[in-house]
This record gives structure tokens, C-alpha cells and sequence, in this order.
């Protein structure tokens, strides 16, 4: 008998087999404005019209919650501070990567004069499709929040996330990637008052959002811990320094609130695989091609253990279809063959170049083969 979306990866983030694979995705949103170009229903969000089994999100938001504002507008760029007083230049009209001009902690003095901003309150949720961007979402004060979760559709259906930052993720985007491999080697002492302050900052959080009745399947934990060639640290160092914190966040999220553990790092993070099941995650995600990550080895090594999310190429789905298909069926049949839990979806996020005829072919693979 068929699954629902939430029975289907509830299941599978329970270390047993479904009745078919997973499916979920996080086009771009130029990546949906092509597609209605090409067909997609104006009406209809992608998550939606796929039948993505995970489709919904509610985000937790970790900021100083500092006024935001544009410090200089081109026709090319803005550069605007932001909610923890990052100051950062973005591209108008494309996608790209922002570009850093000032970093909100650059010291112990600047966390001190912060530190008290980052308190649990009700205007610190926001609630969209998995994968859009923030400015898609629905934001402010949290009976508006859940008035939009309250109207969602799907609820009942579908595997819903909550999402929250890793515990490096967090101090990451407030110190900048050189600033905290720095502070890690030289003011571990920084750092760990920052994570302590963040471990009980998202245990307050869970109580205001379990409180107004939201109720969530799973955790989407984003730490981008690895690039392409490895950990941005040693497993030694991760495991002394970080690690206690993340356990502590997980040991929340699973053991005291009931939710199904997905984690995200960009790159290759292998070498933290075991320190990751050590700390209780469920599924790892999203397994970049271009990073060495190949799900099909390492639905052998650790399928037993953990589920996978991700790892089709985006490249590939970009280009011709007999090369998409040879990639897919290829992982699909080595996750079965391994007896793996898999959630099929690319190996990041889906950019403009993927066609929708590309993407719908991509889920018709998922379906015609994806049974277990």
C-alpha cells in the first residue's frame, strides 16, 4: 500500500524501507521562472506540482535582529547591512555569490556588545516552500507565521521541516569562513561561549514554537563543514569543539521533540560521517558530485547507518537525458542493492540551466524505478 509524503520519509529517517525512495528539491527561483516560461502552472510552486514528499519549511532565525538596511544601491549592486550587522554587496537581477565587506564579529568585544540580542522571542520564525529564498517567506510576528502554516495544504501530507543553523553554521555567518578557522585555532574560548549561548537560544526557541502549535516531522540542521576537498578543520578539532554543541542541539531536537534529524554541509565531509551518527543525525544531504561525494559507495559503507538525500548532479540534469538517466538509475539501483534509504534530489539545489523537461523526466526516473 502506498505511503503518504510523511509516513514515506518518516519511515525512511527511522532506519527502515519504505514503499518507494524519497523525492524533494530546492529549485532556484529563476529556475521556477524559466519553468512557467516552459510550462509550470503560474499557480502551482514546484514543490507542489512534483509532489515533493518534503515541501514545507519553517526556519528558525538566528540574527542579532539588527534594523537592516542599504548602505549603497547601483544599477548593478546594493550593499546592504543585515540583521546581524554584516555589511555585504549582492548582484541585482542574477544569482550569484555575495561578496563580504565587513564581517558583524571580528572580535570578543563585538560578541559582548551582541551577545544579549540573541534571545528566543516570537519574532524570530519564518514559514515557506523548502528551498525558496528568504524573501519568499513569510515573516514577523509569529500568530502571521502561523497563520500561513495554518493555511498550508499540505500539512497533513507531507514530511514537514523546521530548519536550523549547525552550530558552526551559526558563527559562521556572523564571523565570516577565514575569521572563525582563526578564531578556532587561536580563541577556541570565543567560540565555545558563542555555541553555549546558541545551544540554549534554540532550546528556547523550540519552546515558543512548540508552544503556538506548530508541529514539525524533522530537523533540517545546515552546517557547511567541509569544502571540496575535505573538512574545513581536523575531525580531532571538530569532534573536541564542536561537536559537544551539535550533540546537544540534536539530543533536543530528537530525543526531547520527537523530530527526524537531516544534516547539510556542502563539500566532502566524510571524514565527519562517524563524529555526525555519533551526534544522532538520521540523513545526510546533499552529497556533491564535484566534491568527490557518490552515494553509491557510500550506500555500502554506511547505508546501515544513515539515509541519504541528494547527489544528482546538476550538471547532469542539465544536460542530455540518456546521461541523466544512466546517472539516476545507477544510484537508485546501488541504494537498493545496499538495502540504502535514499531521497533523491540534486546535489545542491536546482539552478537555471536545468530545462523542466529535464526535471520532469528526473521525477518520472524517481518514480518508475524508485521502488523498493
Amino acid at each position: 500500500m502506498a505511503l503518504t509524503s510523511k509516513e514515506r520519509i518518516k519511515t525512511l529517517l527511522s532506519g527502515q524501507l519504505p514503499d518507494r525512495m524519497g523525492k524533494a528539491d530546492a529549485p532556484w527561483p529563476e529556475t521556477r521562472e524559466r519553468w512557467r516560461d516552459e510550462g509550470l502552472p503560474a499557480d502551482v510552486h514546484a514543490n507542489d506540482y512534483f509532489k515533493m514528499d518534503i515541501r514545507m519549511n519553517i526556519r528558525t532565525l538566528a540574527s542579532f535582529q539588527l534594523p537592516e538596511k542599504v548602505v549603497e544601491e547601483t544599477d548593478e549592486f546594493q550593499v546592504v547591512s543585515d540583521a546581524d550587522g554584516n555589511v555585504t554587496k549582492f548582484w541585482k537581477g542574477k544569482s550569484g555569490v555575495p561578496l563580504p565587506l565587513k564581517n558583524a564579529i571580528e572580535s570578543r568585544e563585538d560578541w559582548e556588545r551582541l551577545k544579549e540580542r540573541l534571545t528566543p522571542n516570537e519574532d524570530r520564525f519564518a514559514f515557506g516552500y523548502y528551498g525558496n529564498y528568504m524573501h519568499e517567506y513569510t515573516q514577523g510576528p509569529i500568530e502571521k507565521v502561523k497563520a500561513a502554516y495554518d493555511a498550508c495544504p499540505s500539512l497533513d501530507e507531507t514530511f514537514v521541516i523546521m530548519e536550523v543553523a549547525d552550530p558552526y553554521e551559526f558563527a559562521m555567518a556572523k564571523m565570516g569562513d577565514e575569521n572563525i578557522l582563526m578564531k578556532l585555532a587561536m580563541e577556541p574560548d570565543l567560540l565555545t561561549d558563542m555555541w553555549e549561548t546558541y545551544v540554549n537560544f534554540v532550546k528556547g526557541c523550540c519552546d515558543i514554537l512548540f508552544g503556538a502549535g506548530f508541529k514539525p516531522d524533522g530537523c533540517f540542521v545546515g552546517g557547511d563543514i567541509a569544502y571540496k576537498n575535505g573538512l574545513l578543520f581536523s575531525p580531532g578539532m571538530y569532534r573536541q569543539l564542536i561537536f559537544p554543541h551539535l550533540k546537544q542541539i540534536i539530543d533536543h531536537l530528537k530525543h526531547e521533540r520527537g523530530l527526524k534529524i537531516i544534516y547539510h554541509s556542502d563539500g566532502n565531509p566524510t571524514e565527519a560521517i562517524p563524529i555526525l551518527i555519533e551526534a544522532g543525525i538520521d540523513c545526510l544531504e546533499p552529497l556533491e558530485v564535484n566534491a568527490g561525494m557518490d552515494v553509491r559507495k557510500l550506500a555500502g559503507e554506511w547505508g546501515d547507518k544513515l539515509a541519504f538525500m541528494g547527489n544528482i548532479s546538476t550538471q547532469t540534469m542539465a544536460g542530455p537525458k540518456d546521461r541523466l538517466e544512466a546517472e539516476v538509475r545507477s544510484k537508485i539501483d546501488a541504494c537498493k542493492a545496499a538495502g540504502a534509504r535514499y531521497i533523491i534530489h540534486s546535489d545542491h539545489s536546482v539552478p537555471h540551466t536545468v530545462p523542466l523537461d529535464n526535471f520532469k523526466f528526473m521525477m518520472e526516473l524517481a518514480d518508475r524505478y524508485g521502488q523498493y
